[in-house]
C-alpha cells in the first residue's frame, strides 16, 4: 500500500523526451521530506544507471543521483517539485512504464511503479540547425522515434540542408520502427493491497500521509509498541502514541494490557467495513 502512496509523488502527463535525454517531474504531495538516495530507476524494465539521473530543483540546484546519500541528503518541502532526467535515448509515441526507487529518512527503501504516456507533444523539438554536424549525431543517436527523425530532417532540409546531416538523420531513421500496439508497456498491478482498489480506497480512508504512515507500520510489525512504530517512521513517539489513540477510537487499532502496551490494527477489508459512512466518498474520487 505505500507504493500505492507514493506513486501520488509522480507528475501525471509531465513525461517527455527533451534535449537533455528522458524526463518526468515528482511532486512531494506528502509530507517534508530527506531523500537519502535513488536506489533505482527503470524505464519498460530498463535500468538507468545513478550517474545517468539528475534531479533538479531548480536551475541553480541539482543533484546527480550517485551523490545523494545519508551524509548528503537532498530535502523536498511539502508541495515542492523535483525535475527528475535520465540520460538516455528517447522514448516512443506510447504508454511506457516507470519504476522509481528511493531511500527516504524514516521509511527506508520505497519505490513505486506507474505509467504515462508520450504524445506527439512529448516529443524532441528542437532546431537541428543549432547544433554542430557531431552534435546533431550525437542527438540523433539517442532517438528512437520515426516521428521526431521525421520533423527533424524536414527542418534540416528546409533550414541549412548539410548533406552530411542529412544523410545522419535518414540513415538513422532507415533504422527506427513505430512501437506497435501490442510493444506499448502498461504498469502491471502489484500482488499487493497497494495494487488494488483495497488499497486506494484505504489511503483515502485514512486521510493523512501520517496515519497512513503509522497504520503500515504497524501492520508489517504485527504487533508493536508506540515506541517501537516511531523508530521506523519520521513521527516522534508521542505522535505515534496519539494516532494509535485515535485508531483505538476508531476500532481500527486494538492495544493489549500487557505493561508493554503493544497495538495491533486491523486488516485492510475491515477497516474499509469500519469505515463505511466514507466509503461511498472515497470510491467517488477514486473513480
Amino acid at each position: 500500500m505505500i507504493e500505492q502512496y507514493l506513486e501520488r509523488l509522480f507528475t501525471w502527463e509531465s513525461l517527455k523526451n527533451t534535449e537533455r535525454g528522458v524526463e518526468f517531474e515528482l511532486k512531494n504531495r506528502l509530507i517534508e521530506a530527506e531523500f537519502q538516495g535513488v536506489t533505482s530507476a527503470k524505464v519498460d524494465g530498463e535500468p538507468v544507471p545513478p550517474e545517468r539521473i539528475t534531479l533538479e530543483l531548480s536551475e541553480s540546484e541539482r543533484y546527480q543521483a550517485d551523490e545523494i546519500s545519508a551524509e548528503n541528503p537532498m530535502y523536498l518541502g511539502l508541495a515542492e517539485t523535483v525535475q527528475v532526467i535520465l540520460d538516455r535515448q528517447r522514448l516512443h509515441l506510447g504508454v511506457h512504464e516507470i519504476e522509481l526507487g528511493l531511500q527516504i529518512e524514516g521509511y527506508g527503501v520505497v519505490g513505486f511503479v506507474t505509467d504515462d504516456e508520450i504524445r506527439e507533444e512529448d516529443l524532441l523539438d528542437v532546431d537541428p540547425g543549432d547544433y554542430t554536424v557531431d552534435e546533431l549525431e550525437t542527438l540523433v543517436g539517442a532517438i528512437t522515434e520515426p516521428v521526431t527523425l521525421e520533423r527533424l530532417l524536414e527542418r534540416e532540409q528546409e533550414g541549412k540542408a548539410r548533406t552530411t546531416a542529412i544523410n545522419c538523420i535518414e540513415a538513422r531513421l532507415e533504422v527506427t520502427e513505430p512501437l506497435t500496439k501490442e510493444e506499448m508497456v502498461r504498469a502491471e498491478p502489484t500482488t499487493n493491497a497497494g495494487g488494488t482498489i483495497v488499497g486506494e480506497l484505504l489511503v483515502e480512508l485514512l486521510e493523512s500521509p501520517q496515519r497512513v504512515s503509522v497504520y503500515l507500520t504497524a501492520q508489517a510489525l504485527g504487533g508493536a509498541t508506540a515506541e517501537e512504530i516511531a523508530s521506523k517512521t519520521v513521527f516522534p513517539e508521542s505522535v505515534v502514541e496519539s494516532t494509535l489513540a485515535d485508531f483505538e477510537r476508531e476500532g481500527i487499532a486494538e492495544r493489549t494490557d500487557d505493561e508493554e502496551e503493544t497495538y495491533t490494527v486491523a486488516d485492510p477489508i475491515s477497516v474499509l467495513q469500519k469505515r463505511q459512512r466514507d466509503l461511498w466518498t472515497a470510491l467517488r474520487a477514486a473513480f
